[in-house]
């Protein structure tokens, strides 16, 4: 760590800036990727069991000589968890739902992408400790020094450094190893995209490009809005069609079709017992408030250099309202009469009255309230621009037969994926050994008391990447069904949504040309979809010889009961429709005002095709007397694009090289374990 101050012009740190910045950088890349992993049994025979951790230097993955273990993918859950929180904090106004527990990260897939998260990382480190691109000491604390600058410019000291990390939720040591990794990236990238050029013309185009604006107007036409004009093709339409398009449907994987018992996680949580020792264990007075008398001081940070100063009084006047060395407790009321910067309970004292938990609105800041006893001032609570500080002078709590429904749902939601979980790995137990499957389903759906069909599903043929019904595009369950080689043999358990599937192949269909039957729904949707799709060019058509202008289009798009859009800032990189529309906008230098491009435009409207009638209404040519100022950050924002694009297809290769030759290696059974068992051990959440 850096020891010694020095002298910059750099802008002053921000805490919450920086916060910020660590959390969405990260947030973007873990939202990358979605998938979802089966856990193991979490119960025996005889009923719920606590889950064995896996030792925490268990290898996981390898890459190379480097590895990552289970206490490195355990605390990179925790800490994601923790991050979401605190990310929630800080944008408490702007509301959004965020996962709160490891159990909900798995439900939306970011698991997975941790764990690729961490083994893209040991590629990195192994490939640039490989070309000597590693990070040396003096540029980690000369780093450091630039990023921790007060409102002077100067390193704002180590013991404040590490107080600015305590309250983003890290220590010092952790942040400078991946500060470390951070420039070792940077070198790796550097190295591989040094040769990246882009020249003045390249450059003057995308300006062009860029900044020549329009005004348009604009129709939009969805060919599923003409589907009922289009009746069930015939079927020498479907074989025509078929015939003509037959490469589109040729598969160039093996297809699978299985049937799978699929066991809900809700319905699992349905047949938990829960016995009210156990409730009475779970109910804890201090989280069952119903309600609190609570006063506020309100004091509001108005600039980012400002967040210190107002902690510092905030923290002043509740050591004065606790009592400050020794001193009787100053009176709540008038403390907040003198100080309180929200005008309508400042003049009460900060009184907020009686307040309802069940009307608090996540995020609000009196829910710190909450977790106060009678008489009880609260710590400085952030949230949005100001810092609140609570007094609870009495609250009314909820008996445990009121708090008993709360509780139960709790419990069962906690044991609901362990159980649903056991239930697959009994349905795996009793398939694989009758091969059943029928039998097996009237079985799972006795203990679930549901009916046999309730539990029964079948997949049609699909390859890898397909979007499965009822599952989705979904790598686990593709895997899991890609070791089935042989009809009626079954698989592993697997995770999908809302619980798991205990798959068992049906047939595999080989590569090569398919039958019109084995393909017939899909050529039907074609068929249809294209009908739709040219009744709404040939109504498109008739809107452009009706409007004939720019000027016309309104009156020509109501009376065919249209609408016309409009947008006041378009250029030729842009997106109608709040960026849901492509334009597929024509050469923007040929494009005349007041004129209607003279032929619809295709395009896909939330990935559905969709058919356009566009004017333009108004231009303005990009100013080429500013180009001169803008060409050095035209020329580097292509030269990022290009080189981002070539850094990740140099680590990709890098990774695919690794694993051909068997230096990387994931053990995604292992990982599963230890992704069910820090679910398993953490705190219950409400």
């Amino acid at each position: 760590m850096a020891q010694s101050e020095t002298s910059s012009t750099q802008p002053a740190s921000n805490p919450r800036r920086t916060l910020l910045i660590v959390v969405i950088c990260f947030l973007g890349f873990v939202m990358v990727l979605a998938y979802s992993l089966p856990s193991r049994s979490l119960f025996g025979a005889s009923g719920p069991k606590a889950v064995q951790p896996v030792p925490g230097d268990t290898v996981i993955a390898r890459v190379g000589s480097r590895t990552v273990t289970a206490n490195e993918y355990t605390d990179s859950l925790n800490n994601l968890v923790a991050m979401y929180r605190r990310y929630a904090e800080q944008l408490a106004s702007g509301g959004g739902s965020f996962p709160v527990s490891i159990q909900q990260l798995r439900q939306q897939g970011s698991d997975r992408a941790i764990l690729q998260q961490l083994v893209r990382r040991r590629v990195i480190e192994l490939e640039a400790e490989r070309l000597g691109l590693t990070a040396t000491e003096g540029e980690i604390q000369q780093r450091l020094r630039e990023q921790f600058r007060d409102e002077n410019g100067r390193f704002i000291g180590v013991e404040k450094y590490k107080r600015q990390l305590a309250r983003m939720g890290t220590n010092y040591v952790d942040f400078e190893r991946d500060l470390a990794y951070t420039i070792m990236e940077e070198k790796l990238r550097n190295f591989v995209t040094s040769g990246i050029q882009i020249s003045p013309q390249e450059a003057e185009e995308e300006y062009r490009r860029q900044n020549t604006r329009f005004e348009l107007s604009y129709v939009v036409l969805p060919a599923a809005d003409f589907g009922k004009e289009v009746g069930e093709p015939t079927e020498d339409e479907l074989r025509a069609y078929f015939e003509a398009h037959k490469e589109d449907f040729r598969p160039t994987k093996d297809r699978r079709k299985v049937r799978y018992i699929y066991i809900s996680q809700d319905k699992a949580a349905e047949i938990i017992p829960v016995s009210d020792e156990e409730l009475q264990k779970e109910y804890d007075p201090n989280k069952q408030v119903k309600s609190v008398q609570v006063s506020q001081i309100v004091l509001k940070v108005l600039t980012p250099k400002d967040e210190d100063k107002v902690l510092q009084k905030a923290n002043d006047l509740v050591a004065r309202a606790r009592g400050k060395g020794g001193a009787p407790p100053e009176d709540f009321a008038a403390l907040a009469r003198g100080n309180s910067q929200d005008p309508a309970t400042a003049a009460k004292g900060g009184d907020l009255g009686v307040v309802e938990r069940a009307n608090v609105k996540p995020g609000d800041p009196v829910e710190a309230a909450f977790n106060l006893g009678a008489g009880e001032i609260s710590e400085p609570v952030r949230r949005g621009n100001a810092f609140y500080i609570f007094k609870v002078t009495d609250r009314t709590i909820k008996s445990f037969e009121e708090a008993k429904p709360g509780l139960l749902a709790i419990v069962r939601n906690r044991l609901s994926y362990a159980k649903a979980s056991q239930l697959a790995d009994e349905a795996v137990s009793l398939l694989s050994r009758t091969r059943n499957f029928e039998e097996t389903a009237a079985s799972i759906a006795t203990k679930l008391n549901l009916k046999p069909e309730d539990v029964k599903r079948e997949t049609p043929l699909f390859a890898p990447g397909d979007d499965v019904p009822d599952i989705g595009s979904n790598p686990s369950f593709e895997e899991k069904t890609s070791a089935l080689t042989e009809p009626n043999e079954v698989g592993e358990k697997v995770g999908i949504r809302g619980g798991f599937a205990v798959p068992q192949l049906v047939e595999i269909k080989k590569p090569g040309d398919p039958t019109l039957d084995e393909v017939r729904d899909k050529v039907a949707a074609k068929v249809k979809q294209e009908k739709a799709l040219q009744k709404a060019y040939e109504r498109a058509k008739e809107l452009i010889a009706t409007a004939k202008n720019a000027a016309g289009l309104k009156a020509a798009a109501e009376a065919a009961k249209l609408k016309v859009e409009e947008i006041k800032d378009f250029n030729d990189t842009a997106y109608l429709d709040n960026k849901s529309f492509p334009a597929a906008f024509p050469n923007a230098e040929k494009v005349k005002v007041g004129e209607l491009i003279p032929m619809p435009l295709y395009a896909a409207r939330n990935a559905a095709p969709t058919v356009a009638v566009v004017a333009v209404t108004a231009r303005k040519d990009a100013d080429l007397t500013k180009f001169a100022e803008r060409r050095k950050e035209t020329m580097d924002r292509l030269r990022g694009d290009r080189a981002n694009n070539l850094f990740e297809t140099y680590i990709d290769g890098v990774r695919a090289r690794l694993k051909e030759s068997g230096q990387l290696r994931v053990d995604r059974a292992l990982a599963e374990r230890v992704v069910v068992a820090a679910a398993a051990s953490e705190a219950p959440t409400e």
